[in-house]
């Protein structure tokens, strides 16, 4: 299950819960950001990542977490552990191979179960 995030819930939905969160930056005009969502959502439902928190956040509407972030281009994944950011990775990518860049960012960073 993937929830949406905003700058009022930053904080405590990524960095006060500690463990794993992905957190999706996305933009609703940016046509990679939409083929992404499924991909997205149907990653989030896997048992292997159960222990994984999948978020995601529009940066139009969330002009302070997008600052806080310092995303520039879209869409791009965050990787935080324990309340620290740990990776990100921008999947500007046809839709077969943006599976592959998401499990690559849980996978190097030791977060599948």
């Amino acid at each position: 299950m993937i929830r949406e995030i905003n700058d009022e819930s930053y904080e405590r939905e990524v960095i006060e819960p500690g463990g794993t969160v992905l957190l999706l930056a996305y933009a609703p005009w940016c046509g990679d950001c939409q083929r992404i969502l499924p991909v997205f959502k149907d990653l989030s439902g896997l048992p292997e990542y159960q222990e994984v928190c999948f978020l995601q956040t529009d940066m139009v509407k969330n002009i302070r977490t997008k600052k806080t972030l310092g995303v520039e281009r879209y869409p791009t994944l965050c990787l935080f552990r324990n309340g620290r950011q740990v990776a990100e990775k921008v999947a500007e990518a046809p839709k077969e191979e943006q599976r592959a860049i998401i499990e690559s960012l849980l996978r190097d960073c030791g977060s599948t179960g």
